[in-house]
């Protein structure tokens, strides 16, 4: 690998140009750049060098997204030519797309130039984080060579020695399938350079950037974004960093309701953390548990759960939204109730109040329930009406 390295010194260097048009902060504000030590990610094992980003603004003056404009050399056949691009990631560091001048084209094998189909997939490939070209080093292509230079191919009985006019952007013969999938045809080096310019160590550091300027209105800001990736980050970051006073409680309980299971898990944790009173934070749980997907819901339930001193009054409240919930929700909420060994007066009429539900199940799973505890009068009429009524389907 050092070989490697050695000989892709210039066919990998990145000069960074600064973006003026491309990189427009909101009126009144200069965009802002900021230095970072990148190593090349076709020669890892060379020192990492300071390149600058740039950092553009919203209207509102919060972080929008970061630019780079970098030349690097792209060995296809038997030369090497260079290719410039500016790269765009949003504020949390997901590539956005790719930008090159109009006379200078990427090309693939016999520098013939990319169509737009063949932009289209690589813009495709460069947002996918998922990539397998991840995993892969770049041998897995065929041998690594510079224009003119002597290498040793990977993978070749003997350590063969290529030159400059062999195998380059091409295949190696253990290529897996899915990896030639995963490339534009016929530029498989430029795919993977570029995936790992859009997808590597960069992303964390434009994450902390944007983390340097995450204050609390940028956070209700993303908290309460329709994207995913933006309610991850500021989770996220309030864990690590967040205060505990609870200032953004209503906006996680936002997330709690409106979220997917990762985020429910996430925003239970922070509200544990956030909310001192924690008989408000109860309260505030089980409201949430009959207004969220029924899916997540029961992650409400395992937390209450694993509480070693849940009050009277939170318990009384959960039966009090039993008339709210499906049948599972419901189901699971009373064996709660149960394992507490916990039943009061209100309970009691809020479980009776279920037999009287359209759906049979529910109707039948609170009987069940209340055979067990000890019964007011009209509720016991009650329930011995219901279940001779229904004798035949107990």
């Amino acid at each position: 690998m050092a070989g490697i390295a050695s000989t892709h010194r210039s066919a990998a260097t990145l000069v960074l140009a600064t973006i003026l048009a491309a990189t427009v902060a909101h009126a009144g504000e200069k965009p802002t750049e900021y230095s970072l030590e990148l190593s090349d990610p076709v020669a890892p094992t060379l020192p990492p060098r300071a390149y600058r980003v740039v950092q553009s603004c919203d209207e509102q003056g919060f972080p929008a997204g970061y630019a780079l404009t970098f030349t690097t050399h792209v060995c296809v056949d038997e030369q090497c030519r260079e290719v410039t691009v500016t790269m765009h990631w949003d504020a949390l560091g997901y590539y956005q797309r790719l930008e090159y001048p109009a006379d200078a084209p990427l090309t693939k094998k016999k520098h013939v130039p990319f169509s737009p189909e063949d932009y289209s997939r690589l813009d495709q490939i460069l947002r996918d984080r998922d990539s397998i070209l991840g995993s892969q080093p770049l041998e897995v292509f065929g041998p690594i060579v510079s224009p003119g230079l002597p290498q040793v191919a990977a993978g070749v009985a003997g350590g063969g020695e290529v030159t400059g006019g062999d195998v380059v952007d091409g295949w190696s013969g253990a290529t897996p399938q899915a990896v030639k999938d995963a490339v534009v045809e016929d530029a498989a080096y430029t795919s993977w350079t570029m995936w790992r310019w859009a997808n590597g160590e960069i992303v964390r550091k434009l994450q902390s950037l944007t983390e340097q300027r995450c204050t609390p209105e940028y956070l209700h800001k993303l908290l309460q974004s329709d994207d995913r990736r933006a309610v991850d980050f500021s989770l996220r970051y309030l864990l690590r960093h967040g205060p505990s006073d609870g200032q953004f409680a209503a906006d996680v309980f936002h997330v709690l309701e409106t979220g997917d299971r990762e985020h429910v898990a996430l925003a239970l944790q922070l509200l544990h953390r956030a909310v001192a009173d924690k008989r408000r934070l109860y309260q505030g749980l089980i409201e949430s548990y009959g207004r969220m997907n029924s899916t997540y819901s029961p992650l409400i339930l395992d937390y209450l759960s694993a509480q070693p001193d849940l009050p009277a009054e939170t318990l009384e409240g959960l039966s009090g939204v039993l008339h709210q919930l499906p049948y599972f929700q419901m189901h699971l909420a009373l064996r709660l109730l149960d394992a507490r060994a916990f039943f009061s007066p209100r309970v009691e009429a809020d479980v009776a109040g279920l037999l009287d539900s359209p759906d049979f199940f529910i109707a039948r799973r609170a009987s069940e329930y209340l055979l067990k505890q000890p019964l007011g009068t009209d509720t016991k009429r009650k329930l011995d009406t219901f279940r001779q009524k229904y004798r035949d389907r107990l």
